[in-house]
């Protein structure tokens, strides 16, 4: 079986290297639409003869929004462009995010993503919270998705080193170390988490690495922590040797998205047995609960959870069972599966005549 991936994030997103990596020892080869074509990506660049899926994993790379003259018709020309590149070609999409991120509010962009979720002959969640929100809210059977969880991104980096030599590497000392990152962008709730560190535990540092999506958000985050020495923000492009070290040397890592379907930062958090604070509000990130080293908090408990989990010793032994339910043979295996389905669902539609629900 040959299936195309679309689009090709492969440089600093290494889900999708691990999963194709993966498939390959499925008996699946999976190849990536890497060049960007003007006018319809998408239909100029795959190839139905060749390919035997189409794979799409973040739809907005194709309606990006870039703030030029070319925003809108971008958005106006995707569904038609999809609907030419699987005319003969089965589609699955990865639930990755509901809508794009930062992007709620556009019309078009809940437009563009409810058009690949009708077509989709298959669709993949990464929770049982999130099929359902992906089947409700674009009016599509839930029975064509498949919960399949977000494969384990720790692989990448590897086991934790010594705490000791990692803190010294990054010169640190010996500070509880509260750890945000990744891309620093709005979705985050960042602001939030600042403003709450006013009174931090005695001793304790929050972190924040990672590089800005604009310069001009970037600013405002280091003006916000600007003026608290317990705040700590390197908001440049983070390495995977150096994010390593982070993870290896912080006590707890903090996410406060405001809305999200999944996070591959929390999932490898949550591989490394690091205690992991996140909004209890998000109710579609699936991080194996209950369990001791996640701690759910709202506003106006997260002081006290702050506490708590900076009080709880990292135990990568102990998130063991969490890796092996993330690792890639078996979550390739699942998707393999869904390919087969989706080939058979599509060839059923083409015979009947019937559109996809």
């Amino acid at each position: 079986m040959n299936v195309l991936f679309a689009p090709d994030w492969r440089v600093g997103v290494p889900y999708q290297k691990l999963l194709a990596d993966a498939l390959d020892a499925q008996g699946v080869t999976v190849e990536f639409l890497s060049h960007y074509r003007r006018g319809l990506p998408l239909w100029r660049g795959i190839e139905p003869t060749r390919h035997d899926v189409f794979h799409l994993h973040w739809p907005e790379a194709y309606y990006a929004k870039m703030d030029d003259r070319f925003d809108g018709l971008r958005n106006l020309r995707f569904a038609f462009d999809l609907a030419l590149a699987t005319r003969r070609l089965p589609l699955v999409l990865t639930a990755h995010n509901l809508l794009a991120h930062n992007r709620g509010h556009e019309r078009l962009a809940h437009f563009n993503m409810a058009a690949v979720a009708r077509r989709a002959s298959g669709i993949i969640a990464h929770s049982g919270a999130a099929a359902q929100k992906v089947a409700s809210t674009f009016s599509v059977d839930a029975a064509k998705i498949t919960v399949i969880p977000h494969g384990d991104l720790s692989v990448s980096t590897g086991a934790p080193a010594p705490r000791q030599e990692a803190r010294a590497k990054l010169g640190i000392g010996s500070e509880k170390i509260g750890l945000m990152f990744g891309t620093v962008e709005p979705y985050k709730g960042l602001e939030e988490i600042i403003t709450a560190w006013k009174q931090p535990p005695a001793g304790a540092r929050l972190v924040i690495v990672g590089r800005p999506n604009t310069k001009e958000y970037g600013a405002s985050i280091t003006a916000l922590c600007r003026g608290n020495p317990t705040i700590d923000a390197r908001l440049a492009w983070l390495e995977d040797q150096e994010l390593h070290l982070w993870l290896s040397a912080a006590d707890a890592v903090i996410f406060n998205y405001r809305t999200i379907f999944t996070s591959g930062a929390a999932c490898t958090a949550r591989s490394y047995g690091l205690p992991l604070l996140l909004p209890s509000r998000l109710d579609t990130v699936d991080l194996g609960e209950p369990h001791p080293l996640v701690f759910r908090f709202d506003l106006d408990s997260f002081p006290s959870v702050l506490q708590r989990a900076l009080e709880t010793v990292p135990d990568y032994a102990a998130a063991a069972s969490w890796r092996a339910l993330t690792a890639w043979n078996s979550i390739a295996e699942r998707t393999a599966h869904v390919y087969q389905e989706a080939i058979a669902r599509f060839q059923k539609t083409v015979r009947t005549g019937t559109k996809p629900a």
